[in-house]
Protein backbone atom coordinates (compact mmCIF):
# COMPACT_ATOMS: atom_id res chain seq x y z
CA UNK A 1 0.00 0.00 0.00
CA UNK A 2 1.61 3.25 -1.14
CA UNK A 3 1.20 6.43 0.83
CA UNK A 4 1.51 9.91 -0.55
CA UNK A 5 2.82 12.91 1.25
CA UNK A 6 1.22 16.31 1.11
CA UNK A 7 4.73 17.75 0.82
CA UNK A 8 5.59 15.77 -2.29
CA UNK A 9 4.42 18.64 -4.49
CA UNK A 10 7.09 20.94 -3.05
CA UNK A 11 10.39 21.18 -4.90
CA UNK A 12 13.35 19.48 -3.29
CA UNK A 13 15.87 21.86 -1.69
CA UNK A 14 18.40 21.10 -4.44
CA UNK A 15 15.90 22.04 -7.17
CA UNK A 16 14.98 25.23 -5.30
CA UNK A 17 18.68 26.16 -5.19
CA UNK A 18 19.02 25.60 -8.92
CA UNK A 19 16.35 28.21 -9.62
CA UNK A 20 17.64 30.92 -7.29
CA UNK A 21 21.26 31.80 -6.67
CA UNK A 22 22.40 34.41 -4.21
CA UNK A 23 25.84 35.86 -5.00
CA UNK A 24 26.61 36.40 -1.30
CA UNK A 25 25.80 32.78 -0.46
CA UNK A 26 27.88 31.67 -3.45
CA UNK A 27 30.85 33.74 -2.21
CA UNK A 28 30.55 32.35 1.34
CA UNK A 29 30.43 28.79 0.01
CA UNK A 30 33.47 29.42 -2.19
CA UNK A 31 35.48 30.80 0.74
CA UNK A 32 34.34 27.91 2.95
CA UNK A 33 35.48 25.45 0.27
CA UNK A 34 38.85 27.20 -0.07
CA UNK A 35 39.43 27.18 3.69
CA UNK A 36 38.46 23.54 3.91
CA UNK A 37 40.94 22.66 1.17
CA UNK A 38 43.68 24.79 2.73
CA UNK A 39 43.35 23.02 6.10
CA UNK A 40 42.51 19.56 4.73
CA UNK A 41 38.99 19.70 6.18
CA UNK A 42 40.21 20.21 9.77
CA UNK A 43 37.50 22.41 11.26
CA UNK A 44 39.54 23.20 14.37
CA UNK A 45 42.38 24.56 12.24
CA UNK A 46 39.93 26.59 10.13
CA UNK A 47 38.36 28.10 13.27
CA UNK A 48 41.79 28.85 14.79
CA UNK A 49 42.88 30.63 11.60
CA UNK A 50 39.66 32.64 11.41
CA UNK A 51 39.96 33.73 15.05
CA UNK A 52 43.59 34.74 14.48
CA UNK A 53 42.63 36.82 11.44
CA UNK A 54 39.70 38.37 13.31
CA UNK A 55 42.05 39.56 16.08
CA UNK A 56 44.35 41.24 13.56
CA UNK A 57 41.44 43.16 12.02
CA UNK A 58 40.41 44.74 15.30
CA UNK A 59 36.94 46.03 16.03
CA UNK A 60 34.89 46.78 12.93
CA UNK A 61 31.80 48.20 14.63
CA UNK A 62 31.81 51.79 15.81
CA UNK A 63 29.34 53.49 18.11
CA UNK A 64 27.58 56.52 16.71
CA UNK A 65 27.88 59.60 18.87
Amino acid sequence: MATTSRLSALPSPSKACERFQDPIVDEVRLIRHQLSARFQGDLKRVAKDLMKRQKTLGPKLRRLK
